[in-house]
């Protein structure tokens, strides 16, 4: 279901102890406040491909740049700062010449690995499914000639 761009702004979030609580998006519509703070960091270019690399371990800004090279630096830099502030990966500096900065999922980042194999396994069964929609069908028309 599209909703219309204008219903679709950035609403504070509030997490009752009871459970989820519904965001009104118009009034017939609802959305379950888990799922649009989840939507709110996978909707963004880059963060689900960032936290994928960062599976791996902890890596320095150097290394995830070097392993994302679509990603421009500014662009990985404001996304990996957004990532921490959502609480999704820690920023630790090393001290000394050199000064070097390590980013690491944290438990939540972990997380996004279940995620990521249920879109991988939803993105099979959809170009499946394309591939199949895809394939010209040969009609056989008859010729009228007159």
């Amino acid at each position: 279901m599209l909703l219309p761009k204008r219903k679709l702004r950035p609403i504070p979030l509030f997490f009752a102890p009871g459970g989820p609580i519904l965001i009104p998006v118009d009034n017939e519509h609802a959305l379950c406040a888990t799922y649009v703070a989840a939507m709110d960091v996978l909707a963004k270019p880059w963060n689900g491909l960032i936290i994928a690399v960062l599976e791996g371990g902890p890596l320095r800004f150097s290394e995830l740049s070097a392993r994302l090279p679509a990603i421009g630096d500014r662009m990985l830099a404001a996304r990996l700062k957004e990532l921490a502030s959502h609480g999704l990966l820690t920023r630790s500096v090393e001290p000394g010449p050199p000064v070097r900065v390590a980013y690491e999922l944290t438990d939540v980042g972990r997380g996004f690995r279940k995620v990521a194999e249920a879109i991988r396994q939803w993105g099979q069964a959809l170009l499946a499914a394309r591939e199949q929609t895809a394939t010209p069908k040969r009609s056989h028309r008859v010729r009228r000639s007159g």
